[in-house]
């Protein structure tokens, strides 16, 4: 049965593969005055945007970002950074030029768009690999992308004043050997003396391992620390994407992390950590010993409560079919992932999935928070599984 006040809205058509390589990314942005962006490759493979202003039920005509053959896209939001400022910052690998590009749209200048300046030009794409993007709390934009199966890419950094129209630098030092299937999602360091060090989640797949690194921005370099091992990677080239994600705990100086130990298998844990600069520490399973036909995951933390919302897709008793008939699903932990609230569905019906996001940081003056996804029934549609009772604020909350 469908809950309760839900509703699945469709918002466009898309193209999978467009998102596939963004692997640990975000599209679904919230401003400080409950304001909804999503930015996705439609299914032109062009990549565009849309944006709420009544918590996704009604979504505005379409914006062009950019118009090609997007392979892979993220996000960030100067926000997540702890900056007051709204700039989301978008990434995507385009296999027309073989490039990585960049470019801005200002949440709080009539979505005005920055030029499109090029971070890393490439020679040829081809399946696999990965994009990720994010700023330092100091304000410099760092982008690793992964082209050409693994052959082409690098770690690349745009100071915090050539923002938002300059050039990137040269290539920096990249965290290791490029591979197929790694994935990574980067994110602020809170904790660095030096505000303009980041951190990212790193899952090796050759080594079924995920890791904290440490990027250093004046010495240019990395340091890695292992959080889990016996973590089985799912390859791009299957489809799916998210097995983990992020969100950005600014009051607490750290990043909440989950992620699933396998997919689609029986016994499979979705884990959680707590994640910044110095330690990485281990909070209760959400959930414990699958049933197998579960996977994906998405993660929100509520601002104003503190209440940490985990979405994912399948039920724990094991009674739907990965990934052409699942729901989505979510539990909350109110007090810091030592214990999970019941699993609750969020979806309206069945749906045939290829991945799903949320808003890292959301305010629930405006009501539940709401889970993107795509359904991969013929065509495929981009939809959001919104809240119809959300309440409505003028209020400026910072998010």
């Amino acid at each position: 049965m469908a809950p309760a006040h839900r509703a699945d809205i469709s918002i466009a058509q898309v193209i999978a593969t467009g998102h596939v390589g963004g692997a640990g990314t975000n599209y679904l942005v919230q401003t400080p005055a409950g304001t909804l962006y999503c930015v996705y490759a439609d299914r032109g493979a062009d990549v565009q945007f849309t944006k709420s202003l009544d918590g996704g039920k009604t979504w505005s005509r379409p914006v062009s970002v950019f118009s090609g053959t997007v392979t892979g896209l993220a996000i960030w939001y100067d926000r997540w950074s702890n900056i007051s400022a709204g700039l989301i910052h978008v990434a995507y690998q385009d296999s027309n030029v073989d490039d990585t590009f960049y470019r801005t749209i200002d949440t709080e200048s009539s979505d005005a768009l920055s030029t499109q300046t090029v971070i890393f030009a490439g020679a040829s794409t081809q399946t696999g690999g990965h994009i990720s993007i994010t700023r330092a709390v100091g304000g410099n934009v760092y982008c690793k992308t992964v082209i050409d199966s693994g052959v082409e890419g690098g770690f690349y950094r745009l100071p915090n004043a050539n923002v938002p129209n300059g050039a990137w630098d040269a290539a920096r030092t990249i965290d290791e050997t490029l591979a197929t299937n790694d994935q990574i999602i980067l994110a602020p360091d809170f904790d660095a003396a030096d505000n303009q060090d980041i951190m990212a989640i790193f899952w090796d797949a050759s080594a079924n391992e995920i890791s904290r690194k440490l990027y250093d921005d004046s010495g240019n370099s990395w340091a890695e620390t292992s959080i889990a091992t016996s973590m089985v990677d799912v390859a791009a080239a299957l489809g799916t994407f998210p097995h983990f994600n992020i969100a950005v705990d600014i009051a607490n100086t750290q990043i909440i992390l989950v992620a699933w130990t396998g997919v689609d298998t029986a016994n499979a844990d979705l884990r959680c950590w707590t994640v910044d600069a110095s330690t990485i520490t281990e909070v209760t399973n959400v959930v414990l010993n699958s049933t197998d036909d579960q996977g994906l995951c998405a993660i929100t933390l509520d601002t104003s409560t503190g209440y940490w919302w985990v979405f994912y897709c399948g039920n724990s008793a094991g009674s739907e079919t990965w990934n052409t008939a699942v729901n989505i699903y979510c539990k909350v932990s109110t007090d810091g992932g030592t214990t999970w609230g019941s699993e609750t569905q969020m979806s309206a019906e069945p749906l045939k999935l290829n991945w799903i996001a949320a808003c890292p940081r959301w305010s629930s003056a405006f009501g539940v928070p709401p889970v993107l996804f795509e359904d991969n029934f013929t065509p495929d549609a981009l939809k959001i599984s919104i809240d119809l009772h959300m309440p409505r604020s003028t209020m400026q909350i910072g998010i």
